[in-house]
Protein backbone atom coordinates (compact mmCIF):
# COMPACT_ATOMS: atom_id res chain seq x y z
CA UNK A 1 0.00 0.00 0.00
CA UNK A 2 1.08 4.04 -0.86
CA UNK A 3 1.70 5.69 1.83
CA UNK A 4 -1.45 8.11 2.80
CA UNK A 5 1.18 11.62 2.63
CA UNK A 6 4.14 11.07 0.55
CA UNK A 7 7.23 12.91 1.17
CA UNK A 8 7.12 16.58 -0.68
CA UNK A 9 10.34 16.94 -2.40
CA UNK A 10 11.79 20.32 -3.12
CA UNK A 11 14.23 20.54 -6.91
CA UNK A 12 16.52 23.16 -7.31
CA UNK A 13 18.80 22.56 -10.23
CA UNK A 14 20.21 24.46 -13.22
CA UNK A 15 19.70 22.04 -16.20
CA UNK A 16 16.39 21.79 -16.94
CA UNK A 17 16.52 18.27 -18.67
CA UNK A 18 17.87 16.93 -14.58
CA UNK A 19 14.78 18.94 -13.26
CA UNK A 20 12.50 16.71 -15.44
CA UNK A 21 14.25 13.42 -15.08
CA UNK A 22 14.10 13.98 -11.24
CA UNK A 23 10.45 15.14 -11.57
CA UNK A 24 9.35 12.19 -13.43
CA UNK A 25 11.40 9.76 -10.89
CA UNK A 26 9.82 11.17 -7.83
CA UNK A 27 6.56 11.69 -9.35
CA UNK A 28 6.50 8.14 -9.98
CA UNK A 29 7.52 6.91 -6.50
CA UNK A 30 5.70 5.52 -3.93
CA UNK A 31 6.79 7.77 -1.17
CA UNK A 32 7.69 11.17 -2.44
CA UNK A 33 6.29 13.75 -4.33
CA UNK A 34 7.32 17.33 -6.14
CA UNK A 35 5.94 20.28 -4.20
CA UNK A 36 7.56 22.44 -6.56
CA UNK A 37 11.14 22.71 -9.11
CA UNK A 38 13.36 25.96 -9.86
CA UNK A 39 16.99 26.61 -11.27
CA UNK A 40 17.08 30.42 -9.03
CA UNK A 41 18.67 30.49 -5.89
CA UNK A 42 16.69 33.15 -4.30
CA UNK A 43 13.69 31.67 -5.79
CA UNK A 44 14.50 28.32 -3.78
CA UNK A 45 14.91 30.32 -0.70
CA UNK A 46 11.24 31.37 -1.24
CA UNK A 47 9.98 28.17 -2.08
CA UNK A 48 11.52 26.09 0.59
CA UNK A 49 9.80 28.45 3.56
CA UNK A 50 6.43 28.18 1.61
CA UNK A 51 6.27 24.26 1.36
CA UNK A 52 8.46 23.02 3.82
CA UNK A 53 9.75 19.98 1.85
CA UNK A 54 10.91 16.44 3.52
CA UNK A 55 13.86 16.40 1.20
CA UNK A 56 15.48 19.45 -1.32
CA UNK A 57 17.51 17.83 -4.60
CA UNK A 58 19.60 20.48 -5.58
CA UNK A 59 22.74 21.72 -7.53
CA UNK A 60 25.75 23.66 -6.31
CA UNK A 61 25.22 25.66 -9.10
CA UNK A 62 22.25 27.84 -9.60
CA UNK A 63 21.50 31.29 -11.19
CA UNK A 64 21.40 34.15 -8.63
CA UNK A 65 23.30 32.01 -5.66
CA UNK A 66 25.42 28.64 -4.95
CA UNK A 67 24.32 25.38 -3.48
CA UNK A 68 26.78 25.52 -0.55
CA UNK A 69 24.75 28.68 0.96
CA UNK A 70 21.58 27.23 0.04
CA UNK A 71 22.29 23.99 2.05
CA UNK A 72 23.31 26.46 5.33
CA UNK A 73 20.28 28.44 4.41
CA UNK A 74 17.77 25.32 4.33
CA UNK A 75 19.86 24.27 7.66
CA UNK A 76 19.40 27.15 9.71
CA UNK A 77 15.44 27.31 8.82
CA UNK A 78 14.68 23.80 9.64
CA UNK A 79 17.17 21.52 11.49
CA UNK A 80 15.05 18.76 10.01
CA UNK A 81 15.75 19.66 6.32
CA UNK A 82 17.44 16.85 4.51
CA UNK A 83 19.21 18.03 1.56
CA UNK A 84 20.70 15.87 -0.62
CA UNK A 85 23.46 17.04 -3.46
CA UNK A 86 22.95 16.15 -7.25
CA UNK A 87 26.18 18.06 -9.20
CA UNK A 88 28.48 17.24 -11.80
CA UNK A 89 31.64 18.28 -9.24
CA UNK A 90 32.78 15.43 -7.75
CA UNK A 91 36.02 16.64 -6.18
CA UNK A 92 36.83 16.13 -2.72
CA UNK A 93 36.57 19.80 -2.07
CA UNK A 94 33.20 20.04 -3.21
CA UNK A 95 32.28 16.77 -1.20
CA UNK A 96 33.88 18.07 1.99
CA UNK A 97 32.37 21.43 1.47
CA UNK A 98 28.56 20.17 1.26
CA UNK A 99 29.03 17.86 3.91
CA UNK A 100 30.20 20.54 6.09
CA UNK A 101 27.52 22.80 4.76
CA UNK A 102 24.50 20.39 5.76
CA UNK A 103 24.00 18.14 3.08
CA UNK A 104 23.00 14.53 3.85
CA UNK A 105 23.73 13.12 0.53
CA UNK A 106 25.90 13.84 -2.17
CA UNK A 107 25.51 11.66 -5.84
CA UNK A 108 27.26 12.48 -8.88
CA UNK A 109 25.51 13.69 -12.24
CA UNK A 110 25.58 10.93 -14.12
CA UNK A 111 24.46 8.29 -11.61
CA UNK A 112 22.04 5.52 -12.34
CA UNK A 113 18.45 6.65 -11.30
CA UNK A 114 18.36 3.70 -9.24
CA UNK A 115 20.51 5.37 -6.68
CA UNK A 116 18.70 8.50 -7.02
CA UNK A 117 15.66 6.51 -5.58
CA UNK A 118 17.90 4.60 -2.83
CA UNK A 119 19.46 8.38 -1.66
CA UNK A 120 16.19 9.59 -1.33
CA UNK A 121 15.38 6.76 0.96
CA UNK A 122 17.89 6.48 2.69
CA UNK A 123 18.02 10.23 3.83
CA UNK A 124 14.98 10.90 4.12
CA UNK A 125 14.87 7.64 7.04
CA UNK A 126 17.76 10.34 8.35
CA UNK A 127 21.16 8.28 7.21
CA UNK A 128 23.92 9.59 5.57
CA UNK A 129 24.38 8.99 1.50
CA UNK A 130 27.15 8.95 -0.86
CA UNK A 131 27.34 6.80 -3.90
CA UNK A 132 29.88 4.37 -4.86
CA UNK A 133 31.34 6.73 -7.01
CA UNK A 134 31.41 9.30 -5.18
CA UNK A 135 33.09 7.21 -1.97
CA UNK A 136 35.49 5.73 -5.19
CA UNK A 137 37.00 9.22 -6.23
CA UNK A 138 37.45 10.34 -2.47
CA UNK A 139 39.23 7.42 -2.08
CA UNK A 140 40.96 7.97 -5.77
CA UNK A 141 41.50 11.84 -5.09
CA UNK A 142 43.22 10.88 -1.02
CA UNK A 143 45.12 8.21 -2.75
CA UNK A 144 46.46 10.44 -6.04
CA UNK A 145 47.37 13.62 -3.86
CA UNK A 146 44.19 15.79 -4.90
CA UNK A 147 43.09 16.12 -1.59
CA UNK A 148 46.31 17.52 -0.41
CA UNK A 149 46.24 20.08 -4.07
CA UNK A 150 42.84 21.17 -2.80
CA UNK A 151 43.60 21.91 0.64
CA UNK A 152 45.31 25.07 -0.08
CA UNK A 153 42.03 26.58 -0.97
CA UNK A 154 40.34 24.92 2.48
CA UNK A 155 41.21 28.79 4.62
CA UNK A 156 38.68 29.99 2.14
CA UNK A 157 35.24 30.57 3.11
CA UNK A 158 32.47 29.12 0.97
CA UNK A 159 31.58 32.45 -0.10
CA UNK A 160 35.40 33.01 -1.25
CA UNK A 161 35.63 29.36 -2.91
CA UNK A 162 32.68 30.31 -4.69
CA UNK A 163 33.97 33.79 -6.23
CA UNK A 164 37.23 31.79 -7.32
CA UNK A 165 35.74 28.77 -8.51
CA UNK A 166 34.08 31.44 -11.21
CA UNK A 167 36.80 33.06 -11.58
CA UNK A 168 38.00 29.93 -13.02
CA UNK A 169 35.23 29.63 -15.58
CA UNK A 170 35.81 33.22 -16.95
CA UNK A 171 33.97 35.52 -14.69
CA UNK A 172 35.01 38.93 -14.32
CA UNK A 173 33.98 41.33 -11.10
CA UNK A 174 30.63 42.35 -12.90
CA UNK A 175 29.43 39.27 -13.96
CA UNK A 176 30.25 37.48 -10.84
CA UNK A 177 28.25 40.96 -9.08
CA UNK A 178 25.28 39.97 -11.54
CA UNK A 179 25.34 35.89 -10.53
CA UNK A 180 26.05 36.34 -7.29
CA UNK A 181 23.23 39.49 -6.65
CA UNK A 182 26.56 41.11 -5.01
CA UNK A 183 27.76 44.99 -5.35
CA UNK A 184 31.28 44.85 -7.59
CA UNK A 185 32.68 46.16 -4.22
CA UNK A 186 32.30 43.11 -2.25
CA UNK A 187 33.20 41.23 -5.59
CA UNK A 188 36.33 43.36 -5.28
CA UNK A 189 36.84 42.20 -1.23
CA UNK A 190 36.62 38.83 -1.65
CA UNK A 191 38.58 38.82 -4.60
CA UNK A 192 41.42 40.94 -2.50
CA UNK A 193 40.71 38.22 0.40
CA UNK A 194 41.17 34.90 -1.91
CA UNK A 195 44.58 36.49 -3.06
CA UNK A 196 46.01 37.22 0.65
CA UNK A 197 44.99 33.80 1.45
CA UNK A 198 46.30 32.45 -1.34
CA UNK A 199 49.80 34.60 -1.90
CA UNK A 200 48.75 36.23 -4.74
CA UNK A 201 50.32 39.12 -5.83
CA UNK A 202 47.41 40.38 -8.51
CA UNK A 203 44.47 39.66 -10.67
CA UNK A 204 46.14 37.64 -13.22
CA UNK A 205 47.76 35.18 -10.67
CA UNK A 206 44.83 34.66 -9.08
CA UNK A 207 42.53 33.73 -12.66
CA UNK A 208 45.47 31.99 -13.66
CA UNK A 209 45.45 29.98 -10.75
CA UNK A 210 41.38 29.66 -10.27
CA UNK A 211 41.53 28.42 -13.96
CA UNK A 212 44.42 25.50 -13.48
CA UNK A 213 42.46 24.55 -10.49
CA UNK A 214 38.98 24.54 -12.48
CA UNK A 215 40.83 22.66 -15.56
CA UNK A 216 42.77 20.29 -13.03
CA UNK A 217 39.43 19.31 -11.29
CA UNK A 218 37.85 18.74 -14.58
CA UNK A 219 40.26 16.51 -16.06
CA UNK A 220 40.90 14.28 -12.93
CA UNK A 221 37.21 13.91 -12.77
CA UNK A 222 36.83 12.69 -16.40
CA UNK A 223 39.64 10.46 -15.56
CA UNK A 224 37.96 9.14 -12.62
CA UNK A 225 34.55 8.44 -14.66
CA UNK A 226 36.40 6.57 -17.29
CA UNK A 227 37.99 4.66 -14.66
CA UNK A 228 35.07 3.92 -12.85
CA UNK A 229 33.11 2.98 -16.04
CA UNK A 230 35.78 0.64 -17.19
CA UNK A 231 35.75 -0.92 -13.46
CA UNK A 232 31.98 -1.51 -13.56
CA UNK A 233 32.74 -2.89 -17.54
CA UNK A 234 30.76 -0.02 -19.60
Amino acid sequence: MEPLTKAKVLIAHRIPLIRFGLARLIGSSRGFEVCAETDDAPTARELFVQHQPKVTVLGLTLRGGDGIELIKDFRRSSAAAEILVLSAREDALSVQRAFRAGARGYLAAHEDILEISTALDRISAGNLHASANVSRCLLENLGNGTIRFASELGNLSDRELQVFSLIGRGFGASRLAGELHLSVKTIETHQSHIKEKLGLRSAAELSEKATRWMVRSARENLLLRRKIALQNGH
